[in-house]
């Protein structure tokens, strides 16, 4: 019997262990065009594969970090009103990794939003409300 419970023991924490290498973090910067620190905007990571989201919110230096994130593909939405959306498309995160999103919202309507793509060219994509008047 002690042979046994030693043996459970040693199982749970390789699982533990293991199952804490499999995690990353991504951090970076939120900024204005000018470069200024943009404070208090929702950092929103989406895995890809399984739709799990997380979020935070960047400090008064603009900076975030998002930590122990499931290995796997990721898009980050950075959001703040007054501000473009911006996001961020086709991040790999592996074990151990920590890649830097850092990001410059432009001025403009909140239903604007700008898409980037890791490892590609910039795309921007626009969607203006306007109003009639008669």
């Amino acid at each position: 019997m002690r042979v046994s419970a030693s043996f459970v023991v040693l199982c749970a924490m390789s699982a533990v262990i293991a199952w804490g290498q499999a995690t990353a973090q991504i951090h970076g910067v939120v900024q204005d065009m000018s470069g200024a620190a943009v404070a208090g905007a929702s950092v929103k990571t989406t895995r890809t594969e399984t739709g799990l989201t997380r979020t935070a919110t960047s400090e008064s230096d603009g900076g975030y970090i998002l930590t122990n994130l499931p290995i796997g593909p990721y898009n980050v939405e950075i959001t703040k009103d007054g501000f473009t959306t911006a996001v961020q498309s086709g991040i790999v995160l592996q074990v151990n990794s920590d890649p830097a999103v850092t990001v410059a919202l432009r001025i403009g309507a909140v239903t604007e939003r700008v898409n980037v793509e890791a490892n590609a060219t910039q795309t921007t994509q626009r969607t203006v409300a306007t109003t009639r008047r008669p």
